[in-house]
């Protein structure tokens, strides 16, 4: 598959600064504890008789605890599945100028992301008093593709697609804080202007993806077209990531300790099978 050089000559007169910089938190007050921190409909938990058998105070705990892994997923992901690849690649590929210009400017837009959840993430922690810091443990079949991937960005150049899935998952997650007011101004005005940033990165991940099919030849975009699915399989299993918020809740409210083995059981059916209003809103 041919990358012209006008590709990469477009999306270089197309870049621009990022939008999501540590310039948003200038005059931003710390996050509102009595609010939602992320719209309810993103929760694992939305859609089921579990989250409305949770009392207000519960409820809000579950949903600050599921914003802040939200927030730390966003770092991991942007930091190891995306800046550590492209920054190989910068460093070991011979680039041209237009080239040079793209991967240059999509690593700084990842580093403002970095930086700005990060600085979300202690602003989060420092309101809240969360019972754990970090609610987002990959596990090891992850995080040994994600390294892998980091260090041979040219023959496992599935991260690519990869990271397009995971920026649409962005775009959606902005959309959803755009559209609800409800939630806390700061969460809010991240996520959205984040969004923003993603959705160039889109066309960048399909140029990348482009470029690196033909440099690695076919049989290793056959490998890829296999490791795609695999990837993203073991990124979206219903066997990890659920059951931080939940901790976090019986943690903070023992009163649900009992409750969470039927809410897990609950999350995880869910994400098998969303309800009709989470996948239709």
């Amino acid at each position: 598959m041919g990358i012209e050089r006008t590709d990469w000559g477009r999306e270089a007169a197309l870049l621009r600064p990022a939008k999501l910089t540590l310039a948003v938190f200038k005059e931003a007050s710390a996050p509102d504890v009595e609010r939602p921190w992320v719209p309810d409909r993103l929760l694992p938990l939305y859609g089921g008789g579990g989250l409305e058998s949770l009392n207000p105070s519960q409820r809000l705990r579950y949903n600050h605890a599921y914003a802040r892994q939200l927030v730390a997923e966003f770092i991991w992901v942007e930091r190891l599945m995306i800046v550590a690849p492209l920054e190989r690649l910068y460093r070991t590929r011979r680039l041209d100028q237009d080239q040079t210009a793209v991967l240059r400017s999509f690593i700084s837009d990842e580093h403002h992301h970095i930086e700005s959840f990060s600085r979300l993430e202690d602003l989060a922690t420092s309101a809240d008093q969360p019972a754990a810091k970090s609610l987002y443990q990959p596990p090891p079949a992850v995080r040994g593709m994600v390294a892998m991937a980091a260090r041979f960005p040219v023959a496992l150049s599935f991260w690519a697609d990869a990271i397009g899935a995971f920026e649409q998952y962005a775009l959606e997650i902005g959309k959803s804080c755009h559209q609800d007011e409800s939630v806390d101004p700061l969460f809010r005005e991240v996520f959205v202007t984040h969004a923003r940033d993603e959705a160039r990165h889109c066309r960048l991940d399909t140029l990348i993806g482009s470029w690196l099919q033909g440099e690695a030849g076919a049989l290793w975009n056959a490998v890829n077209g296999r490791l795609l699915p695999l990837f993203l399989g073991a990124y979206r299993s219903v066997h990890w990531g659920l059951e931080g918020p939940l901790r976090e809740l019986a943690q903070t409210h023992p009163e649900t300790s009992e409750m969470v083995p039927a809410l897990l059981a609950e999350a995880r059916a869910l994400r098998r099978s969303p309800p009709v209003s989470a996948r239709s809103e």
